[in-house]
């Protein structure tokens, strides 16, 4: 695994971490990030919750204003943070 330097560099990982396919090193160091960086926390969890969701079988649709503040969201805050 490359060194995690940036936000981006800690994203490209979240799914194997989540997965506990990554080695105990690389999990220490994304917990740091974790316990250090808000935006990358709120991915995290973000990311978390939808797969439990979709291990759940959740059926029910998304209504369409939820849709629209979940992308405007995404859009403003963490689009913009992994850009550092």
């Amino acid at each position: 695994m490359t060194e995690l330097k940036t936000c981006k560099d800690f994203c490209k990982h979240l799914s194997d971490y989540l997965e506990g396919e990554i080695g105990e090193r690389e999990c220490r160091l994304i917990r740091a990030h974790l316990e250090q960086c808000p935006p990358c926390a709120l991915a995290f969890r973000s990311l978390r919750t939808t797969v439990d969701l979709c291990c759940k079988g959740v059926t029910d649709a998304m209504p369409q204003d939820v849709k629209n503040r979940l992308r405007k969201f995404l859009r403003d805050h963490c689009c913009k943070e992994l850009e550092k």
